[in-house]
């Protein structure tokens, strides 16, 4: 029987594919079970670690695109981990190098002084 979260569960763990380095967020319950990597296909992705914990303010990867055009999220993008916005949804470091989403999600959810922020920006975003 496939993997099933209950309605409080939220993705907090990233796993990284050994073959193409994509990054993902998964439930904490699906750590070390097989998987597929959602890019190239690969099994077995390694964990890199779960977000802040315990904090209750986590905010899903979906969540988090959907609060792009917050631009006090932009910001907080900018000032914390030093990038700037492309177009969308596409971040570049000082390089001018492309930075994964999820990475960048994954950065602000590992702190929790700014994952109550992007929090709030959510809260405020849906209400």
């Amino acid at each position: 029987m496939p993997f099933q979260p209950l309605p409080q569960d939220q993705p907090i763990c990233t796993v990284e594919c050994p073959a193409c380095g994509h990054r993902w967020l998964v439930y904490e319950q699906q750590l070390g079970l097989l998987g597929s990597c959602p890019a190239c296909g690969a099994a077995r992705p390694r964990s890199m670690g779960g977000v802040a914990p315990d904090s209750g303010r986590q905010v899903s990867f979906g969540s988090f695109r959907d609060l792009l055009d917050e631009p006090r999220l932009l910001t907080l993008i900018e000032e914390t981990l030093g990038l700037r916005p492309l177009d969308g949804a596409r971040f570049v470091d000082a390089q001018g190098r492309e930075v994964p989403l999820e990475d960048i999600h994954f950065t602000l959810q590992g702190n929790a002084e700014w994952q109550a922020q992007v929090y709030n920006f959510y809260m405020n975003h849906v209400r």
